[in-house]
């Protein structure tokens, strides 16, 4: 007869709950891995070949497998320590057990030996290639050298280097005749031979562009290869970029497949897609000098299939506006020559100064890598009030600009910078109602300070030719102050005065400004600065001081900067609160 019985169910019940719970709380030994004798890559590269140490922190790893692992470990660091020229290591190999800690410790001390070094390397080119400076270059630079170490990681590197050079050039029928290293092991050298047969260089064969907007004639100048010319890599990318950012496009598909070369003249098809026509753009910003501010563009692309194109552009602030528009011609070299013709108008209205200006201008513009030149005729009409003076100016304005600008970024920029130096004058003689001749040379250089600071520099220097500062229209002027130039002043408040106080501007202009910015957490960073600077009459004038602290939020648009400084100059040293919103660049 079966029976019951419970205390016998529930003791079964408990010893499968002990087995499965178990393995939850088993407590595994730890293991170190420790590699002594070898530094840099060659220590590196020991590490990632040991199998003991990729697996070192497993949660099942079994004091068998541990003792596997540990026996094969030396002839794993041997291995590895051959690409640097060790071929020759003793290593003393000793595994402990710490019970009461329950803790491994696998020791491997590595003497690497004697380093076979090259006593000979013969790299030989055959074929076109052999004349190509770009291949003699490659040679030249190979990264190793007789009396080095040898490297096998450096030699592969060297030789891809080389393949490499032979697919963007167009070789695409190079071949490694020779390829070979001979060790002496009892003389701790080696000897490398390569041999390169780059065979003929491929060509371009026929360029078949398919677009329906722009001349061939203008097209021409985006693609400047041709039927003959020879094949590179950096040819199609230039392309590419060039008629990407030409403002025409918004898709460039580039096809020049060597499998379908005939005579080694490789068929070039490029498909262009049209971007739409028209694009507007808008902007806002605050500062304390001018209040808030915007901006209203439209651009029309292509007018005409010469390229010609137009922009309209619409600004204004509480204490400025101005309406501009232009109409730009490629001219020579479509992706850096422009002929502009613009026209506008301005009107001021601070504190210090009243005016409304009328401008007509035609401009050249070129770009020469990180250089843009502008040469410039400006016909401008301006009436203006500063003090108690009010005049009317015509001026024909012959100028030249140059701006250089590098960096990482426009929006926020750990390290770059932006340099402008304009060069503008007038004369009676040429339809102007002044001589005058004027340079300004403006800076702004960023440089990253450890890994959460930024030192901000300014500079800002001009010096004017003329009679009198009087018979300057105010938009030549120079005044300082405001929150972009000495800070802890009001905006245009510095510079030279007339008999009754009034600030009318002058002729010189020095102003610079030191600021370290620190990050605080994310996008919150605080600053502390000094500005030093007026306009001036001459540069022997006194100049005034500005410091202060103030705190940055970055946002897509630019950072908001929000400053407290205090006027060092004036008794007292008033406090005046400055805030501002854009790019840094």
């Amino acid at each position: 007869m079966f029976r019951f019985d419970v205390r016998r169910l529930r003791a079964s019940r408990f010893a499968i709950a002990l087995l499965l719970f178990a393995p939850c709380v088993s407590h595994a030994a730890t293991l170190e891995v420790l590699v002594e004798g070898l530094e840099g890559s060659a220590k590196a590269n020991a590490l990632s070949a040991l199998t003991i140490y990729q697996e070192r922190d497993r949660p099942d790893l079994s004091e068998t497998r541990i003792r596997r692992l540990h026996a094969t470990a030396p002839e794993e660091i041997r291995a590895a320590v051959k690409p640097y020229g060790y071929y020759q290591p003793t290593i003393d190999a000793s595994l402990d057990f710490d019970r009461a800690e329950d803790h491994w410790t696998a020791r491997y001390r590595v003497q690497p030996g004697p380093v076979v070094r090259i006593a000979a390397i013969e790299i030989n080119l055959r074929g076109e290639g052999a004349t190509d400076p770009a291949f003699r270059n490659a040679v030249e630079r190979f990264p190793l050298g007789r009396g080095d170490p040898l490297n096998q990681a450096m030699y592969e590197s060297g030789k891809r280097r080389i393949q490499s050079l032979a697919s963007e050039r167009g070789y695409f029928d190079m071949r490694l005749t020779r390829h070979e290293i001979r060790l002496d092991l009892d003389a701790f050298r080696a000897e490398i031979y390569l041999d390169v047969d780059t065979g003929a260089r491929y060509r371009f064969g026929e360029i078949q562009v398919d677009q329906d907007l722009l001349t061939s004639d203008l097209l021409q100048r985006y693609v400047r290869i041709g039927p003959g010319t020879p094949y590179s890599t950096q040819a199609l990318l230039d392309i590419q970029n060039a008629l990407t950012t030409s403002n025409y496009f918004s898709e460039v598909k580039i096809d020049a497949d060597p499998k379908q070369a005939k005579d080694r003249a490789i068929p070039v098809t490029i498909k262009l897609t049209r971007r739409p026509q028209n694009k507007y753009t808008f902007g806002i910003g605050y500062g304390t000098d001018t209040g808030p501010r915007g901006q209203i563009g439209w651009e029309r692309y292509y007018l005409n299939p010469e390229g010609h194109h137009a922009r309209i552009d619409l600004r204004g602030s509480e204490i400025d506006r101005s309406l501009t528009a232009g109409y730009f011609i490629p001219i020579r070299n479509p992706r850096t020559d422009q002929l502009g013709f613009t026209g506008g108008f301005e009107e001021t209205n601070t504190d210090t100064v009243t005016s409304s200006t009328r401008r007509l201008a035609v401009s050249r513009s070129t770009v020469r890598g990180y250089l843009l030149e502008t040469l410039s005729l400006t016909h401008q009409l301006e009436r203006f009030t500063v003090g108690d003076q009010t005049g009317r100016t015509t001026l024909v304005l012959p100028g030249v600009s140059w701006t250089y600008y590098i960096g990482d970024s426009r929006i926020y920029t750990r390290s770059g910078a932006r340099m402008t130096l304009d060069v503008r004058g007038a004369t009676e003689t040429f339809g102007s109602d002044v001589s005058m001749r004027q340079a300004r040379f403006q800076l702004r250089a960023i440089f990253p300070v450890a890994s959460a600071g930024r030192l901000i520099t300014r500079l800002d220097v001009a010096r004017t030719s003329v009679d009198s500062v009087t018979q300057l229209p105010a938009s030549l002027r120079f005044f300082a102050g405001g929150d972009q130039s000495v800070r802890g002043y009001a905006y245009n408040s510095l510079g030279p005065t007339d008999a009754q106080g009034n600030v009318i501007g002058g002729p010189h202009l020095l102003v610079g400004s030191v600021e370290y910015e620190h990050q605080l957490y994310g996008i919150w960073s605080a600053a502390i600065f000094f500005d030093d600077g007026n306009a001036m009459n001459t540069f022997r004038d006194p100049l005034k001081q500005g410091a202060g602290i103030g705190m940055r939020w970055r946002t897509p648009i630019g950072q908001i900067r929000v400053d407290v400084a205090e006027a060092l100059s004036v008794p007292g040293h008033p406090k005046r609160f400055h805030i501002t919103i854009g790019p840094d660049l």
